[in-house]
């Protein structure tokens, strides 16, 4: 007899008290608990329940196997389906069948019970098949009570089954979270895995994080809400808890109730604007009350709670989208931020969205602010706009934006810049290419920046106006003081004392490192290259590089050293003449003709590769057979010339970012490589810089007078924007000869390009030099390691910051310890020294008072020499600033603290001095600047940070390559209590 028979002959029904109906997923999952159960024998399990079924009739079992179910609502029907069943003439398939009926075990015969699975009808409790189904020894009486979960488990349990917890009792928090997980789907905690997805530890949480990733999840939302009535309010419930979602998952649960659920994260951050970094007035109220009411007619608070709830729920998804612009996932990030700016218009949130740090309305706030701040006189409003600019989310979001900001960087360092007032007077030709070399090229830098781009922000734009007028006035008197110098000196044939220049490069430079056994040598010249390039590039390339002061015998602070270029300042001249070792004009053939037979290389073998030496023969060939022979070659001295920067001012405008960068330049970094990979020396160099096109003027000439862009031949009058040159340095058309170039920079006699040179300005004149070794490299003689070569105005902790008390040092245009002239009302030059401070010699030792002592003796009128100057220590700021502290009795105590004292008292102190004069240092440089041997480097930089991180602050710093020092000197004054009156 069928089921169905067996229905219609039974006797009375089940009452209103009789067995509850049993699910699906509860059967499926009490029958998968008994794996005995399906071991391949013949068999019948009787369940007592309410005789309905409206699933499948074969059911997934344990072990792959299925089962059938059926329904017997009478005895007969029971007797009937259990006989038919297990006496089956063949084994029948599937070979379990379960029985759901309302009879009791008395009603049955007790031979047939004895046949059948336990010899009883088996009654079923959801909440002991759920324990089953998790493995469990026990469940959380906590669960218990949550009496919708019993049966939404089950179901959820689906054919994957529950990840057993290994026989411990099942708690609320870690059963509800899976029945989240697998629901919404967050993750996949099938039994597939044995950890599924879920972290260690965590497995009981679903915290806002997952929720605000859920909500992102296309069609997630919809799974809350498709739910069935006590499950989908028993997991809201749940999620909104303290120690899950929390206020975050009340919200997000609220907003599915409102179907804006895949909102959420864009609403989290309209409410952080909202209830968080706004400024609260009666337009902020009105746009809270319009958010609020997108919670839906029943929010989950009301009054003060929910301004509590949303202010919670915003930080959290305002950190969220952070996390997610920080790790560069802006497939998620940009819709949620556009969707963002939608709801601040939607909720008229327009001036909120200004203060807020994800926003772009907040990003175009900043730079607006910046501007404003560009324009007043408080450095202390700058420096917290910057760093504010710098801190918003979006601000590394592209190149565009990044090039922006640091436009504002560059904007600051200049009006440190001209804050300290700079002198324009210019001493000498020695002077005046010190002077570029470490502060006026940073200074061409940092404009030629705000030149590249400008700014589509009026109020930044209009700010960049001022400060780039202003940079440019003091430009110009500067080159128009320094081409005067040059003019008289180049007249005299002055002698260029310790100022190098580029026939004498070879011979000064070169020739000492030649001289050590072993030692190889790599030019890299950069036809073109200005100090404001190397300024750039040298920042890049120490990253990975020591830099040396590449000059033996040199007396004070180790620096980057400029070079004087020939005139005209061209590559015919000055590039013939740094290769040849003597002044003259020639080209290509000229230079690979006499640049190996120059005295500096002692016999051994060199050549200089030019730009069509330097291509590949194949495709897989960095350089050319012929250099690539010689770069191996163990005996080989080597000279490169790389056209790039001279290329690239013949062509388009360096516009929108005005930075230089090694991979720019083609062929540097594969060099450089080759450098290292064959330990050569690298020295890098130019032949003589160059000014950019910003708006110039073109000048007339007389016919046939014109020499290049920016020299002319003598004729008519000379204008104020030209300068006459004559001497033994003029090599162009022939050696003596008479010319006159241009000493602004915005003037040119020929057509349009991107930048220009041949002229008689800093920029073209001074040429950079650059000497490198790899890190841990043993220098050659006479070498000593430079600090950082940046000027102190340049220098930045978090934005561009003026340190409190070292207003004197930030004035100053150089890192360097030598001062330059200032006009009235700044500090003084260094022919008017103060006389040193009280204390000095007992601080520091008599000999560190010594003065400075130029290389060769020069005819002390030569307007080229450097003027003898007082020791840097007696007139550097920096000396009052560590006096300051040595008389403190923190230090005092701290210096009686150290474990290891130095043999040598006025070691510390000098390298204090040094260190606040650079403010970073390699080890190495440092312990030379104490008069400390290298080898104890390490030791040293370990007591003076014992010194100085007094209570836990990081005074002095040891960076990540741990061989340079950085003293970070705001928190230095802070801590010893350093400020000035």
């Amino acid at each position: 007899m069928s089921g169905s028979i067996a229905a219609s002959a039974a006797g009375p029904g089940p009452s209103a008290a009789g067995p509850a109906r049993l699910s699906v997923s509860t059967v499926r999952q009490f029958v998968a608990a008994r794996s005995k159960l399906c071991d391949g024998t013949v068999r019948v399990m009787l369940l007592r329940a309410a005789p309905q079924w409206d699933g499948p009739a074969e059911q997934p079992a344990a072990h792959g196997t299925r089962v059938r179910v059926v329904v017997a609502p009478s005895v007969l029907a029971v007797h009937e389906q259990i006989l038919r069943h297990l006496e089956a003439p063949a084994p029948p398939e599937p070979r379990v069948l379960v029985v759901l009926t309302d009879r009791e075990n008395t009603e049955l015969d007790p031979g047939l019970l004895a046949r059948v699975y336990g010899h009883r009808i088996r009654s079923v409790d959801n909440w002991e098949v759920v324990q089953e189904a998790f493995g469990a020894s026990g469940l959380d009486t906590r669960l218990r009570g949550e009496t919708w979960a019993a049966e939404a488990l089950l179901d959820a349990a689906g054919t994957r089954g529950w990840r057993t917890i290994g026989r411990g009792v099942l708690s609320r928090d870690e059963a509800l979270a899976r029945l989240t997980r697998r629901r919404l789907r967050l993750d996949d905690d099938s039994g597939d895995t044995p950890a599924g997805r879920v972290p260690p530890g965590v497995s009981d949480r679903v915290d806002p994080v997952a929720l605000f990733r859920w909500t992102l999840t296309p069609g997630g939302p919809e799974l809350l809400r498709e739910l069935r009535g006590p499950e989908k309010a028993g997991l809201s419930r749940f999620l909104a808890a303290p120690e899950q979602g929390g206020a975050a998952g009340r919200v997000i649960t609220a907003l599915v109730d409102a179907d804006h659920g895949p909102d959420s994260a864009a609403y989290a951050v309209v409410c952080a604007a909202l209830w968080g970094h706004a400024e609260a007035d009666h337009d902020l109220y009105r746009a809270r009350g319009r958010a609020e009411r997108w919670l839906g007619e029943q929010p989950p608070a009301q009054g003060d709670e929910l301004d509590r709830l949303l202010a919670s729920f915003a930080r959290s998804g305002e950190a969220y989208v952070r996390d997610l612009l920080d790790r560069g996932e802006h497939r998620l990030a940009d819709p949620v931020l556009t969707r963002a700016a939608q709801l601040v218009a939607q909720f008229g949130a327009q001036a909120a969205a200004t203060a807020s740090p994800l926003l772009p309305a907040g990003l175009d706030a900043r730079f607006t602010a910046a501007g404003h701040a560009l324009a007043g006189d408080s450095t202390e409003v700058v420096t917290d706009s910057v760093t504010a600019l710098r801190a918003h989310a979006l601000a590394r979001r592209d190149g565009e934006t990044r090039a922006r900001i640091e436009r504002v960087r560059m904007a600051v360092r200049l009006r440190r810049w001209l804050a300290g007032n700079p002198s324009e007077k210019i001493d000498s030709v020695s002077d005046g290419t010190d002077r570029q070399i470490r502060e006026l090229g940073w200074a061409d830098r940092a404009l030629e920046h705000l030149e590249a781009g400008g700014d589509p922000d009026a109020v930044l734009a209009g700010a960049y106006n001022r400060i780039g007028d202003q940079v440019r006035r003091t430009r110009r008197a500067l080159d128009h003081a320094f081409s005067e110098r040059l003019a008289v000196w180049t007249a005299d044939a002055g002698s260029p004392g310790s100022l190098l220049t580029v026939e004498s490069l070879l011979t000064r430079v070169v020739a000492p490192v030649v001289a050590e056994p072993g030692r190889r040598v790599l030019l890299l010249l950069l036809d073109g290259m200005s100090a404001a390039v190397a300024a750039e590039l040298g920042q890049e390339l120490r990253r990975q590089w020591a830099e040396f002061d590449p000059l033996p015998g040199a007396h004070g602070a180790p620096e980057r050293r400029g070079v004087a270029a020939a005139l005209p300042t061209l590559t015919a001249v000055s590039r013939t003449s740094l290769f040849t070792g003597t002044l003259m004009k020639g080209d290509q053939n000229d230079e690979k003709r006499l640049f190996p037979l120059h005295a500096c290389w002692q016999g051994a073998p060199a050549a200089v590769f030019h730009k069509d030496d330097l291509r590949g023969p194949d495709t897989g060939s960095p350089f050319s057979t012929a250099l690539g022979e010689a770069l191996a070659d163990e005996r080989m001295h080597v000279a490169v010339v790389l056209n790039t920067v001279d290329d690239r001012l013949a062509k388009e405008q360096k516009l929108g970012d005005g930075a230089w960068r090694a991979n720019e330049v083609s062929g540097l970094e594969p060099l450089l490589r080759a450098a290292r990979a064959n330990g050569m020396t690298v020295l890098l160099t130019s032949d003589h810089g160059h000014v950019v096109e910003r708006r110039s003027s073109k000048l007339d000439a007389p016919a046939g007078a014109i020499g290049s862009a920016r020299h002319r031949g003598p004729g008519d009058p000379v204008a104020p924007s030209e300068i006459a040159l004559a001497g033994p340095r003029v090599v162009w058309p022939e050696p003596g000869a008479h010319i006159v170039a241009l000493r602004d920079h915005d003037a040119r006699y020929t057509a349009l390009k991107a930048g220009y040179h041949g002229g008689a300005t800093l920029a073209e004149f001074t040429v950079p030099l650059l000497a490198l070794l790899p890190f841990g490299a043993e220098p050659p003689p006479g070498w000593r390691e430079l600090g950082d070569p940046a000027p102190l105005w340049w220098s930045e902790g978090t934005g561009i910051e003026t340190e409190p008390g070292a207003e004197a040092v930030a004035a100053s245009g150089a890192a360097a310890p030598a001062a330059t002239p200032s006009r009235p009302g700044a500090r003084q030059s260094r022919k008017a020294a103060p006389p040193p401070a009280e204390g000095v010699i007992s601080l520091f030792g008599e000999d560190a008072l010594a003065p400075l002592a130029p290389l060769a003796s020069p005819n002390p009128a030569d307007p080229a020499t450097k003027p003898e100057a007082p020791s840097p220590q007696a007139q550097s700021p920096a000396v009052a600033l560590v006096e300051r502290l040595v008389a403190t009795e923190l230090y005092a105590a701290q210096l009686e603290l150290l474990a290891r004292k130095p043999r040598e008292p006025s070691s510390l102190p000098k390298a204090l001095v040094a260190l606040v004069e650079a403010g970073t240092l390699p080890l190495t440089a440092l312990a030379e600047r104490a008069g400390q041997p290298a080898s104890r480097a390490h030791g040293f930089a370990a007591t003076l940070a014992q010194l100085l991180n007094y209570d836990g602050a990081q005074i002095l710093e040891i960076l990540p390559d741990n061989r340079t020092l950085r003293l970070h000197r705001a928190q230095l004054i802070e801590q010893f209590g350093l400020r000035t009156p």
